[in-house]
């Protein structure tokens, strides 16, 4: 039985991404690793939304992932950003 379908190689090649065992396994990545994984998804067309949840003083800035391989299948990771991944800090 085929779940990925179309899609088999580039989500077997984006499994195989160190960036995406971290994001697995919970250990927090930077903005820029999560853009990685998001270029790659929309350079092999695949769907996938993002929603983010800001950091504050007792939680740490986190992004949800939901990967749409097919119609019944969807991949949902939540991604912990790490520690000042959204803190802007000014020029001086």
């Amino acid at each position: 039985m085929r779940l990925l379908g179309i899609y088999d190689n580039q989500i077997a090649t984006l499994f195989s991404f160190s960036i995406f065992a971290k994001m697995l396994n919970n250990v927090p990545i930077s903005v820029y690793e999560f853009n990685l994984v998001t270029n790659y998804l929309i350079t092999i067309g695949i769907p996938f939304d993002v929603s983010f949840v800001p950091g504050t003083r007792k939680e740490a800035a986190a992004l949800q992932l939901t990967i749409h391989i097919n119609p019944t299948r969807t991949e949902v990771i939540v991604v912990t950003l790490e520690p000042g991944a959204t803190t802007f800090t000014p020029s001086p």
